[in-house]
């Protein structure tokens, strides 16, 4: 998995030949797929809501922009990736460049396809070769810090530069740990595979949840964000990068290791390539929701989130915690508390309940604390519409697409997540405040969505009901 603090599936080493069936064998999962068959998802048109490398160069319909860090133990599963990629290619209207990142000496490390190492920005182009990359190299780095999120901007700036297009969609590929930014110290003594969102193993740097928004603003914003890595999609995340982004693409969960289809949702924009941002985010979806329903055959979960309805999102949850807090029905809000889907943020070793995991779906959270509640009168008839109200938003304006496939390693069926997740004390009520967030390398306090909903006063008021 693009997993955060340990990896429950490992990719084998075996892979098919040229022009052959691909075949990958995980630990309990097997993916395999025809390089010549290119599955295009067909998904309902979503609902409405309420800059060249040279000037002259003519703009294609889309430019598709992969960064992918395999600096760490998922090198192995990004040459995969980029082979799926190929498995379509770029064309007369849509470019797909990647940046593939590569060490030696890591955890899963491999000498596949020439054990080449720093980076390479890759110009993708069709070919049937599951094992070996062969799109041309149109730019080698020998010595390249890919936790540093001024690469990313570079590489976004430089793609728009050399394939300009009509609308860019970014792909941050690697681990993610949502909006958690660890203290490396702290993470690592929680787990020894601590990560951040595109952690450098040969640098031991890794892009901050804010970094993330600075990416987009520097790099002049994009169409589509999506995140090819666990746990991404979260209110935290989406308030970073409002005013840059149209639609952002995640995963509430974790991310199995094989990851995003490449060449189903690329074979689908090669067909339509004059699809706009939200159909592409749908597409995505769906693709990823048939993907792990039929190929890999295990729960998974994936949503786009139209990225114009932050400001208002925000404000809905504000007037939600302050009301939370005002009726203060302690026997709801700790039914809640217990009953949230919660998304894997420990591991199963460490958290085989998913006691200590504290990120949940938030209108999953609330339709519990409103079926749970005991108050009576104006104020708690207020909180109930004001959270119907907010979840009702969720599911109708904020979130253009939400896919899901069977339950998660606990039993818990996916049905109840709906797009995106938020910051939610664990289950385990002993677990101290000061000591959890002590691991963060910066306060939450200082995230947009803090600042914008107060939501860490109402974290704060959670941890005090025991």
């Amino acid at each position: 998995m693009k997993l955060l603090l340990s990896l429950l599936l490992l990719l084998a080493p075996a892979l098919s030949g040229a022009g052959e069936a691909l075949k990958i064998d995980f630990a309990g999962d097997t993916y395999t797929a025809d390089s010549a068959a290119v599955p295009a998802p067909a998904v309902a048109k979503p609902a409405p809501a309420g800059k060249g490398r040279a000037a002259t160069l003519p703009k294609k319909k889309w430019t598709v922009l992969v960064f992918v860090n395999g600096k760490n133990d998922l090198e192995r599963a990004g040459l995969l990736n980029v082979n799926m990629m190929e498995m379509v290619g770029s064309n007369a209207s849509v470019n797909i460049v990647a940046e593939l990142g590569r060490m030696n000496g890591q955890g899963g490390d491999t000498t596949d396809d020439g054990n080449w190492t720093g980076s390479r920005r890759l110009y993708v182009t069709k070919d049937k070769d599951m094992k070996k990359v062969s799109s041309k190299v149109v730019m080698a780095t020998e010595k390249v810090d890919m936790g540093d999120y001024k690469r990313a901007v570079d590489f976004v700036l430089w793609g728009k530069k050399n394939y300009p297009a009509e609308k860019y969609m970014l792909i941050l590929w690697d681990h993610g740990s949502g909006w958690m930014d660890p203290r490396k110290e702290a993470a690592k003594a929680a787990s020894p595979d601590g990560k951040g969102i595109s952690f450098d193993d040969e640098t031991g740097n890794y892009i901050r949840t804010r970094e993330i928004g600075s990416i987009v603003r520097e790099a002049g914003g994009v169409d589509v964000l999506a995140f090819d890595a666990c746990l991404m999609q979260m209110g935290e995340t989406l308030s970073e990068v409002k005013g840059s982004v149209n639609v952002m693409v995640g995963s509430e969960e974790v991310v199995p290791g094989v990851g995003y289809p490449y060449h189903s949702f690329l074979g689908a924009l090669a067909k339509e390539p004059g699809m706009g941002a939200e159909k592409l985010g749908a597409i995505m979806v769906e693709a990823y929701r048939m993907f792990y329903e039929q190929d890999i055959k295990r729960g998974a979960q994936l949503s786009a989130i139209r990225v114009a309805k932050a400001s208002e999102f925000e404000n809905r949850v504000k007037d939600v915690a302050a009301a939370l807090k005002e009726v203060d029905d302690t026997a709801a809000l700790k039914a809640a508390r217990a009953g949230v889907l919660r998304f894997d943020m420990i591991g199963a070793q460490s958290d085989p309940k998913k006691q200590i995991s504290f990120y949940g779906d938030l209108y999953n959270y609330l339709e519990l604390a409103e079926g749970a509640m005991t108050a009576k009168g104006a104020a708690a008839d207020g909180l109930k519409a004001k959270s119907a109200g907010l979840r009702e938003f969720i599911a109708k304006d904020l979130v253009i697409s939400n896919g899901y496939f069977d339950k998660d390693r606990i039993g818990h069926d996916f049905k109840d997540s709906h797009g995106i997740s938020v910051y939610i004390p664990p289950v385990i009520e002993k677990i101290d405040q000061a000591k959890l967030e002590g691991i963060f390398e910066g306060k939450y306090a200082d995230f947009a969505f803090a600042k914008a909903t107060g939501w860490h006063d109402f974290v704060t008021f959670l941890y005090g009901k025991r």
